[in-house]
């Protein structure tokens, strides 16, 4: 018996370990937030920032649901946010910085938002925008995700703005990377599911002076200097913020992690061991 048991060990823990293998953690250089939306990370309205100290306010009433990584919010459209406050001293990297998240909607009827923060002082901020053109003449385009960062400084008000050309609200899971580096040519890399995409690159100018934001930031609705608008009805997980550009490899790497943080094989591995052993030693 005690060796039929040792070989179903020895399976068992080569099947884990080859899991945590092919399953690996995150890239956790440069991160200065992250909510998980898990279940075990939400407390009444409070959703945890696992690695900072930016734990977000639930406004509305989303739901847990299942997501990439454990569980997500699912956001109504309607009146649903989070309240991510104004993220501590992070305006003061938002120049070089990355954005990540998994999202999912089927919502065509109109531009919406996924991340945004309108503060006043040359209506200085950060935004993700889906079916949303910066072009001008076109104030709603299916198939377009924008991203700017405006700040104000001595000349005026300097920006960085890209957008892709991107189906995402197709009712599919997609992985979405904006990556930016504040260097004297800006340069904006965004990644959907893994792989870059051709970026069109509007305003680009080097953001030079920081203003601590007045306004809050928020997650699945826009704070437009106080108002809020432009609800996102869908599914939001594992939004992550760095305070640098995430390389090629960083983002392959956390597009396939399934785990994030966790070590739950090797958890596991141990307690099934542990139990095991009791049972037939």
């Amino acid at each position: 018996m005690k060796t039929i048991v040792s070989v179903l060990l020895s399976a068992i823990a080569s099947f884990m370990l080859t899991g945590q293998a092919y399953s690996r953690t995150i890239v956790t250089d440069g991160l200065v937030s992250y909510w998980t939306f898990d279940r075990q990370d939400i407390t009444d309205k409070t959703a945890m920032d696992i690695w900072g100290d930016n734990n977000g306010t639930i406004v509305g009433d989303p739901k847990i649901v299942s997501g990439q990584v454990g569980q997500a919010l699912e956001f109504d459209g309607v009146n649903d946010y989070v309240n991510l406050t104004n993220l501590g001293d992070f305006g003061e990297k938002v120049g070089s910085s990355t954005f990540e998240a998994w999202v999912k909607t089927e919502f065509k009827d109109d531009w919406t938002t996924l991340f945004k923060v309108l503060d006043t002082g040359c209506n200085m901020g950060w935004a993700i925008d889906v079916n949303r053109s910066a072009q001008a003449g076109f104030l709603f385009a299916q198939d377009v995700v924008h991203f700017y960062v405006r700040q104000k400084s001595a000349a005026g008000c300097n920006a960085i703005a890209a957008q892709i050309d991107f189906a995402l609200s197709d009712g599919e899971w997609h992985h979405i990377v904006f990556a930016v580096e504040d260097a004297e040519i800006p340069k904006v890399n965004i990644y959907m599911d893994g792989t870059e995409q051709i970026v069109i690159l509007g305003d680009a100018k080097k953001l030079t002076t920081f203003e601590p934001f007045v306004e809050p930031v928020y997650i699945g609705a826009a704070n437009n200097r106080g108002a809020v608008e432009k609800f996102f009805p869908g599914v939001i997980d594992e939004v992550r913020i760095y305070d640098r550009p995430l390389s090629v490899e960083d983002v392959t790497r956390n597009y396939k992690s399934r785990i994030g943080l966790s070590v739950d094989p090797i958890q596991k591995l141990a307690i099934s061991w542990g139990k095991i052993k009791t049972n037939y030693w």
